[in-house]
């Protein structure tokens, strides 16, 4: 039977979601989903950076541990307050007719009181057989989710706690996934969702994967304790958020996702987080949804992992809050979860397509930190924070930025596979300040593209006399519904020396009466007057995304309004290398230009310096200062390392004019992505291996080690022989190789942008031959032989004191045990003597060296008999008389059976029998009952050490 189709609603507004609805492609109601199936695009409503929002009337108190019942009781009751819960709890919220800030003073003043806080309101922000994953979740291989899963599919016990509005908990992709929660609201009641986000991000982490319905979870397996946080218009308040993460930790949560936040930092809602890290906790939230570099909490504390939120090709979108506080990127863009059933109309399966918020995001960074938990279960919050941002792939602007912090999210990476490219930064433009500034003609319109994040372009109109101008910037549609990145125009104008002249932006496009944005081109517009000097104009994003879609810039003489400009003047008016720039060199010295004169030892002293773009560090350096022209040089200690990205900082520089304040600044490029160096091989040979190690140059992008061989002299290339090792590690045994072979290997470094090392590094072992030989095969007990041997190399080439091992075994044991250590002569040949106890194999061995292969020789058997003594006494005897045939066996071989044998008809046949003694003696009595003469002797059959023996011939005559 065909599936309906599916229900794809929007979640609710302000979680900055796009949603969409898939329309039956049948007319009964029954008929599967279109391939491409015709949606309906909802409304788009924006998030808001206006400023923390708190409950006028309430705030959190969190008393002294050691405060006695009284002394909290008074304290409320002093305010004239009504606590939530007992004053006993950990933290209490206290209602009351004063203002709240009003009331936070009063608690502060309390002796009684340890920390209080305004009530801050968070809002929500918004290969698997699974028959949504394989057309609607193809955001998941963008962080290699899929490919992590050919590595780990388990979160084993490492339960992740989602605090959000609630689940549906009999939600079908969710079952199996969910352990018992908590509702903050209502602690007598199940924390079901009447909103949907919090069952879109329990979705995102914990549906169930592979199991023919809906969407896969990226946590695979993962158990999820859903903790209702915000309430069913998808807000709470901090009190809900703390005792949601003290409950989480109580009950053996080890991961939390926080898809909420909000401005304002509450120092009761630190501390509830300070102490989920210090239990173990990992804590995931998302960077928010104000398309600006707001801070937005908790995501913004340093225990908390924020995470922005990319389209599916790994570009910022363009509503994901941006800032120093933001630590990776995920997809969080046309997003596919689950539901609730409840809000779900007939006919439509229980889903939604078209997410669209940090919201989104952050799950799957908490599905990854559980599976990266499990996989090493005693990494430390910290430690799992720090390996997800060091596998990450490096996005944007090179090195750490504000937009997308250590990356995007790497899932296989952070599991333990190898690392992938990182993601392709735009094009940077040649406009990045204002010494290279385009000229723009009075009302011709120009246009250019935001192609970078934090791209800034500028533009320089030359001075024709003082006038003023009209200055126009408009950007393409804005339809954060349809586009992921969208432009806001930002235009700022500078005279000469890059103080300000005027100021205005258009972030984003108004909304209408239900709060939902209205899709349009925006324009900042102003006027400027222009001195008779060049002047500057720069055009940036507001939200600090990329946009391919070209913006239009025009100014036109004309008179209005000129208002003020409340930005600080521009610090400086050029750096080299340009910002954004790639490719630079490694022996670079980077500039700095300032437009006004400033303070030389503010600059040489720290003012001015060059970071690693990934680690931060300060790269040792002399900075010098030339007055004449402004201009700082950064003169590295010694050569940049390649395809690295580095950090220009100006932030310590002082004005000379007090009136004009210095900001602070800042500069990104990367340098050339040189060739890896080669590789330095060793091998040495061994018996059908070879033993091979290598030492890595630095490299700082390091894919692989590739190293190929190939049979005979000729070397391998990177495209041939056969593969012998790739990976990371720096030794490898290559075995079940031939005897007699020579064998060249190759190696090099493969960078991640897929270079070769330019220089092979090739080592030879050249294929040895070896053989043995002995007098005799066959020799009696303590008798002696001579074992002869050679080691040449295959093409009969002689070494002289190559080392051979000589090694002997019991012919009945498996064991070799050296024998002798020798040294090949000038011929290739050696020899020695050796006594035998016992019938033994001898074998030897040539190890290998650093050019030659090992070789060993087939093995050579030499059978040891016993010495067997005989006499008979009397030799001559009468009929009807008996003689003796005795001797002894040497060695001993107590209790060994011997046999007395008789020659007649031209045969030998045994006719008796004894066991020997402990000195190894035998003894027969012969009784012949013919006359004539008879043949006899005695039969050793031999055992596992010593082959069979007979003694003389012995005649006895009978008359």
């Amino acid at each position: 039977m065909l599936r309906k189709a599916h229900f794809l609603r929007l979640a609710l507004p302000a979680a900055l979601v796009a949603g969409s609805v898939v329309v039956v492609t049948g007319s009964s109601g029954n008929a599967a989903v279109s391939a491409e199936p015709n949606v309906r695009q909802a409304k788009f409503q924006p998030a808001e950076a206006s400023g923390p929002k708190y409950d006028p009337k309430s705030v959190i108190v969190q008393f002294k541990p050691k405060a006695t019942t009284s002394a909290r009781k008074a304290a409320v009751a002093k305010v004239k307050g009504t606590p939530d819960v007992s004053v006993t709890a950990d933290v209490v919220k206290v209602t009351g007719d004063t203002p709240a800030p009003e009331l936070l003073k009063k608690f502060k003043a309390d002796p009684s009181v340890e920390l209080a806080s305004l009530n801050y309101f968070r809002q929500k922000s918004a290969i698997p057989n699974d028959w949504l994953y394989a057309n609607y979740q193809k955001y998941l291989s963008t962080v290699r989710v899929d490919k992590a899963w050919d590595l780990s599919k388990s979160a084993g016990n490492q339960t992740i706690g989602v605090l959000d509005t609630g689940v549906d908990a009999g939600h079908p992709d969710l079952a199996g996934h969910l352990l018992p929660g908590y509702n903050t609201f209502n602690t007598a009641l199940p924390p079901n969702d009447g909103d949907g986000h919090g069952t879109a991000t329990t979705g995102i982490i914990a549906a169930g994967t592979s199991n023919s319905l809906g969407i896969a979870g990226v946590a695979w397996n993962a158990k999820v304790r859903p903790v209702k946080v915000l309430d069913d218009t998808g807000s709470g308040d901090d009190t809900n958020v703390i005792n949601g993460i003290n409950w989480a930790v109580k009950n053996g949560v080890r991961v939390i996702n926080m898809s909420l936040g909000g401005e304002g930092d509450d120092p009761i809602l630190h501390t509830a987080i300070q102490n989920a890290v210090a239990k173990g906790v990992v804590l995931v939230a998302a960077a928010g949804n104000t398309g600006d570099s707001s801070l937005h909490y908790p995501a913004a504390y340093p225990e908390v992992l924020s995470v922005g939120a990319t389209n599916a090709a790994g570009v910022l979108t363009s509503f994901s809050t941006y800032g120093d506080s933001v630590d990776l990127a995920a997809p969080g863009y046309d997003i596919t979860s689950t539901s609730p059933r409840a809000g779900t109309p007939a006919g439509y399966e229980p889903y939604f397509l078209g997410l669209a918020g940090t919201s989104f995001s952050s799950p799957i960074v908490a599905g990854v930190a559980a599976l990266v938990r499990n996989k090493w279960p005693t990494f430390t919050p910290a430690q799992v924070m720090a390996r997800l941002k060091a596998t990450a792939r490096d996005a944007g602007p090179r090195g750490n930025d504000p937009y997308y912090g250590a990356g995007i999210l790497d899932a296989y990476a952070a599991l333990g596979g190898a690392p992938t490219t990182d993601f392709a930064m735009g094009a940077a433009d040649k406009n990045d300040q204002p010494a290279r500034a385009g000229e723009l003609i009075a009302g011709v319109a120009a246009s250019g593209t935001i192609s970078v994040e934090g791209d800034v372009d500028w533009y320089k109109i030359p001075a024709v006399g003082a006038h003023q101008v009209r200055i126009d910037v408009t950007g393409a549609m804005f339809d954060s519904g349809t586009y992921a990145q969208n432009f806001g125009p930002v235009v700022s104008a500078y005279d000469a020396d890059l103080k300000p002249l005027a100021f205005v932006q258009k972030p984003e496009p108004p909304v209408d009466s239900d709060g939902y944005e209205i899709p349009q081109a925006l324009t900042a517009s102003t006027y400027a007057t222009l001195p008779d000097a060049t002047s500057y104009i720069s055009v940036r994003n507001a939200n600090g995304s990329r946009d391919s879609r070209a913006y239009s810039i025009k100014v036109t003489n004309a008179s209005g309004n000129v208002g003020t400009a409340p930005i600080p003047a521009y610090p400086v008016s050029d750096v080299v290398p340009g910002d954004l720039s790639s490719g630079v060199s490694v022996l670079a010295k980077p500039t700095v230009t300032f437009p006004r004169n400033v303070d030389e030892n503010s600059v040489t002293n720290g003012g001015v310096k060059l970071l690693n773009g990934k680690t931060g560090a300060v790269i040792p350096a002399t900075v010098t200062y030339d007055h004449d022209i402004r201009r700082a040089e950064i003169s590295p200690a010694s050569p940049l390392a390649e395809a690295t990205p580095f950090r220009i900082v100006a932030d310590g520089v002082v004005s000379l004019d007090p009136t004009v304040p210095m900001v602070p600044f800042t500069s990104v490029f990367s340098t050339e992505d040189l060739l890896p160096q080669p590789v330095q091989l060793v091998g040495v040979g061994a018996y059908l291996a070879a033993n091979l190690s290598w030492t890595i140059p630095p490299t700082t992008d390091l894919d692989q080690v590739i190293i190929r061989r190939n049979v005979g002299s000729k070397a391998p290339t990177p495209t041939t022989g056969t593969l012998v090792y790739a990976g990371t590690g720096s030794a490898v045994k290559d075995t079940g190789l031939a005897q007699g072979t020579t064998y060249t290997y190759a190696a090099w470094i493969k960078d991640r942008a897929g270079h070769y090392s330019a220089k092979t590094a090739v080592k030879q072992l050249l294929g040895m031959k070896s053989g043995i030989s002995v007098t005799s095969t066959l020799i009696n007990y303590g008798g002696s032989i001579t074992l002869k041997g050679s080691t040449l190399r295959i093409d009969n080439l002689a070494y002289a004191g190559l080392p051979v091992n000589v090694y002997v075994r019991p012919k009945n044991a498996s064991k070799f045990t050296l024998l002798a250590a020798l040294k090949t002569s000038s011929t290739g040949t050696l020899s020695m003597t050796h006594k035998p106890l016992v019938s033994s194999v001898y074998m030897l061995t040539f190890p290998g060296n650093g050019i030659l292969m090992g070789t060993r020789t087939a093995d050579v058997t030499v059978q040891v008999r016993p010495t067997i003594s005989a006499t008979v006494s009397p030799a001559s005897i009468r009929l009807g008389g008996t003689t003796a045939f005795s001797g002894y066996v040497a060695p001993a071989h107590y209790g060994q059976t011997v046999y007395l044998q008789q020659y007649g008809s031209k045969v030998w046949k045994s006719i008796a029998s004894v066991k020997l003694s402990t000195s190894g003696k035998y003894a027969f009595g012969i009784k012949p009952a013919v006359r004539g003469q008879i043949a006899y002797r005695v039969y050793f059959p031999g055992d596992a050490d010593h082959a069979p023996a007979y003694t003389v011939n012995k005649i006895v005559t009978i008359s």
